[in-house]
């Protein structure tokens, strides 16, 4: 959902890129940075040193941010880099998440869990219908999640709890709830593209009539 704005803010990565292209820091190391920048922000969330977590979040997520505009302003896009930068994407979001664990064990892996279902829902139906990079209509992405995250950081280092509740455990069920309905959207849209694909008659060879499955009525 808000990874739809990213175009509107498109000078503000450019900006902060043209300092790692001027010095030639290839785009899929900025990429990689995001990694131990993460995980310094799981040990701080770990001591429940909110704030100090907030800042290396952000690190983390500006990696994120401007590796793409690395990679333009510095000639160096490649289908790879693509590729890797969404990877990291996930272990980013793994490690911030698993920093939670002990204070917050059923929490995490509910939102762990959750956030997998929901990734896997678009990669899952390209084993149905050729399927491309577009913007599913759904909430939970990867950008929803840092930003309810950042927030619960905020709000929990001045209010530790709200209405006798934790703080930190409220943004977290936030987030499971967003991301369980997201993954609902998700099966919903693939219902729609593969009953399309079905009525076009470009669903993956290997599944079409002869082989005993049903097209979605």
């Amino acid at each position: 959902m808000l990874g739809k704005l990213r175009k509107k803010t498109k000078p503000l990565p450019v900006f902060l890129a043209k300092p790692f292209a001027a010095i030639g820091i290839h785009p899929n190391i900025v990429s990689f940075l995001g990694m131990p920048l993460a995980l310094i922000a799981a040990f701080f969330i770990f001591q429940q040193h909110y704030l100090l977590a907030l800042l290396f979040v952000v690190l983390a997520i500006t990696m994120d941010l401007i590796d793409g505009s690395v990679a333009k302003l510095s000639g160096k896009k490649s289908y790879f880099g693509n590729y890797l930068e969404t990877m990291i994407d996930k272990y980013v979001e793994f490690f911030l998440f698993a920093g939670f664990v002990f204070a917050y064990p059923l929490e995490t892996v509910l939102v762990v869990g959750f956030s997998l279902i929901e990734s896997y829902a678009k990669p899952r139906v390209a084993l149905v219908i050729i399927a491309d990079n577009r913007d599913w209509p759904a909430i939970g992405e990867h950008a929803d999640k840092m930003v309810l995250l950042m927030a619960g950081l905020i709000a929990s280092s001045f209010f530790p709890k709200i209405i006798g509740f934790q703080t930190m455990r409220l943004f977290l069920w936030l987030i499971i709830g967003m991301v369980f309905i997201g993954g609902i959207q998700r099966i919903l849209y693939a219902k729609k593209l593969i009953r399309n694909a079905a009525k076009k008659g470009t669903i993956l060879p290997y599944l079409k009539k002869g082989l005993g499955h049903k097209p979605i009525k």
